[in-house]
């Protein structure tokens, strides 16, 4: 019996004896990355999604020794005893690379063997990869499903579209990879935006956030798209703006940068480029990123609503975002969460500008909870932070749009755009673009 095969025989001997549900998604890195690795390793990582699903792992960088048949170190991926690869090398066109394809396994289980000898003289560092659960079969439908149970979007390689499980799109199987939205990696409550709480990260992993020029956050809704107020972007159409995600803190070092290839506005917004707006009507545009978005469990797309005809909150309570104003005057450094409650338009006091349905009011009377400048354009998703599920994924239900020139008022809320209504806006213009 060989190495490889005794270890794959003890790792299956191994007893689980944690009983907490397997997570939807997560990263493992070989020890020390990115610092080299050290010499005479015999590691393994076992990886496992819920049951129902399929694992998926994709490599987000490696540099192992290379060797023919990568005979001295090597990382390799198994599967129900059989190994599904053996990897070395330091780029792509080395032959034994994984590059940066997706490895999907036909379980929701998978092994990660690292073994190293006794030697790394040119100070390779190792891997960093990726794991996520993924429904291929819910996606793969070729017909419009209506109104799914599910809560997944399809990653287009040529593109990014929503799938039959929202809304009725559908892609060639050839073409997508799947993944859940609206999930985070960490699950608290309490806390809020101005005086509020500072989030911790991946627990907001779809928050965008651009200071260049104005101020704002924008929601991540695929890996190509993100969801703002049109006044966040009014004027800055052929500006190169550029937004960054997977952050709690405005001086993070490793941020994801992405570049806006285009910056779509409702065409019914009335827009006065850079100058105060005065009507707030279809505050909502659309950002599309010139290269494919690297989610992970610190950047994912939150969740489209359904429409609804009642309450955007369903009379509970819904959590917002951003970097904006948080007490006294002073703008956040780091990301900050609170909860707010929906109040019908006539107990919401707007200042004398125009109040549509296309709009909602929202905050907390007794913690001063409220959205503030730098704020706009951020999400207000629902449920409140803490309780999505797989079965309730958190949805983007209102983009910060406007509120009172004192934030946390009493008297006035905050207004936001109402999602909901522009669901066939938005799908039109990610399909047509």
């Amino acid at each position: 019996m060989d190495g490889i095969h005794l270890i794959i025989c003890l790792l299956w001997a191994c007893v689980n004896v944690c009983e907490c549900e397997p997570a939807m998604f997560g990263e493992v890195s070989s020890p020390q990355y990115p610092q080299p690795y050290p010499e005479n390793l015999q590691e393994q990582w076992d990886l496992e999604v819920p049951q129902g699903y399929q694992i998926q792992l994709t490599f987000n960088h490696l540099d192992i020794e290379p060797s023919p048949n990568c005979y001295y170190d090597s990382v390799s991926v198994v599967s129900d005893e059989k190994v599904l690869g053996k990897f070395c090398g330091q780029n792509s066109t080395d032959r034994f690379h994984p590059g940066e394809k997706p490895i999907l396994a036909p379980g929701n289980r998978l092994q990660l063997l690292f073994l190293t000898d006794d030697s790394n003289h040119e100070s390779h560092l190792g891997f960093t990869a990726f794991y996520q659960a993924v429904d291929i079969d819910e996606c793969s439908s070729s017909s419009v499903v209506k109104d799914p149970p599910c809560s997944q979007i399809c990653l287009n390689t040529l593109g990014s579209y929503l799938c039959a499980c929202h809304h009725g799109y559908t892609l060639r199987p050839d073409q997508r990879t799947c993944a859940l939205c609206g999930m985070n990696s960490e699950v608290s409550s309490g806390g809020r935006v101005f005086g509020g709480k500072p989030a911790s990260r991946g627990q907001i992993p779809w928050q965008l956030f651009h200071k260049a020029y104005t101020r704002g956050g924008a929601s991540l809704i695929s890996d190509y798209w993100a969801l703002t107020a049109a006044h966040v972007v009014d004027g800055y159409e052929n500006v190169n703006m550029t937004w960054i995600g997977g952050i709690i803190h405005t001086e993070d070092k490793n941020p994801v940068t992405m570049e806006a290839e285009k910056i779509i506005i409702h065409p019914s917004y009335n827009r006065v480029g850079r100058d105060n707006p005065t009507n707030f009507d279809n505050d909502i545009a659309l950002i599309k990123m010139s290269a494919q978005v690297p989610l992970g469990p610190n950047i994912r797309p939150v969740c489209l609503p359904n429409k609804t005809h009642e309450l955007v909150m369903e009379g509970t309570m819904g959590t917002i975002s951003g970097f904006g104003g948080f007490e006294k005057g002073l703008i956040s450094k780091t990301l900050r969460y609170g909860l707010v409650q929906e109040y019908t338009l006539d107990k919401c006091e707007s200042g004398g500008l125009p109040v549509t349905d296309n709009m909602f009011c929202a905050g907390d009377d007794v913690k001063s909870v409220d959205s503030c400048k730098g704020d706009s354009g951020g999400p207000l998703f629902f449920p409140m932070l803490g309780y999505g599920s797989k079965e309730q994924p958190y949805e983007v239900r209102g983009i910060v749009s406007w509120g009172p020139e004192r934030c946390g008022n009493a008297v006035s809320k905050g207004f936001y755009t109402k999602v909901q209504n522009y669901l066939d806006w938005i799908k039109e213009t990610m399909a047509n673009n």
